[in-house]
């Protein structure tokens, strides 16, 4: 089983790359479009983020003020993670690797190239002038740059987060498809029955998080989740308050044991605050 995520600037190539992969692997080809579209069970709607193309706008203060973002980041996890149980998955987009980060096997690419062949690029596949896709290359570059940092605190051009960077401008499609495929094939890039149950772990933990998210009750809990899935067990560990305490662990376990592979719930408390 392989999972592999690219993320990319303006680059087109990214698609043709994503699809002549996929092809030599034999597994299924995943978007942003489509995780949010199957995040949509999970609430993904609701956080107001799933309609937003991270290349139209940067996030608003609001954004930065609210949940949504844990909401949105929940959501887009567990169905993306759906995906991957499936079976192998290409997934190209914007930053998932970042949701993914706890399982060994991900093999994580970036596709890069200079600027000059980006414009060059943009040019003849728009018909625009230099003016404008210059205009609107720095312009993605500036709002995923503000997304990366709002969603996970990151700089997504730095290199210590990917397995591979491929510069474009000296490598074919097809020879960038057949160094993927090779990557893949490596031991470290594949799956093992330990790392699967990581995977499960992770998907259980995060519609977990997903129902938190959907209370009134305990939506905005900032908690981490431990989840076994042979026992279907749940840790949760979070910051308690100092008032209501009792309450906050009992609303946060009677939402959790509303979750399908969930038997048992523990909330560890840690007193801080003030129960609102």
């Amino acid at each position: 089983m392989n999972i592999i995520t690219i993320s990319r600037g303006s680059l087109s190539a990214t698609e043709m790359l994503a699809k002549t992969v996929s092809e030599k692997l034999n597994c299924s080809v995943v978007t942003r479009e489509d995780v949010i579209k199957a995040g949509e069970k999970y609430g993904i709607k609701e956080s107001g983020l799933g309609d937003i193309s991270f290349i139209e706008k940067s996030p608003s203060i609001w954004d930065k003020m609210s949940d949504r973002k844990k909401q949105y980041l929940a959501c887009f996890q567990t169905a993306l993670l759906d995906f991957a149980l499936m079976g192998s998955i290409i997934y190209h987009g914007h930053l998932a690797q970042f949701l993914l980060s706890d399982i060994p096997f991900v093999l994580r690419v970036l596709l890069t190239a200079p600027l000059e062949y980006r414009i060059k690029a943009l040019m003849s596949e728009r018909g625009k002038s230099k003016e404008e896709v210059t205009s609107y290359i720095k312009l993605i570059d500036e709002r995923r740059s503000k997304w990366s940092h709002f969603l996970y605190g990151v700089n997504w051009m730095d290199p210590e987060h990917y397995d591979i960077v491929l510069n474009l401008e000296k490598i074919s499609i097809d020879a960038a498809a057949g160094l993927l495929t090779n990557f893949a094939s490596c031991q470290e890039f594949q799956s093992k029955p330990e790392s699967i149950k990581v995977l499960k772990n992770l998907h259980l933990a995060a519609k977990a998080r997903c129902y938190l998210q959907q209370s009134t009750r305990t939506k905005g809990s900032d908690v981490e989740i431990e989840a076994d899935v042979d026992s279907g067990s749940l840790i949760v560990k979070g910051d308690t308050p100092k008032v209501g305490s009792n309450m906050w662990a009992n609303d946060i376990e009677e939402v959790l044991t509303k979750v399908e592979g969930v038997k048992s719930v523990k909330v560890i408390k840690s007193i801080v605050g003030y129960y609102e």
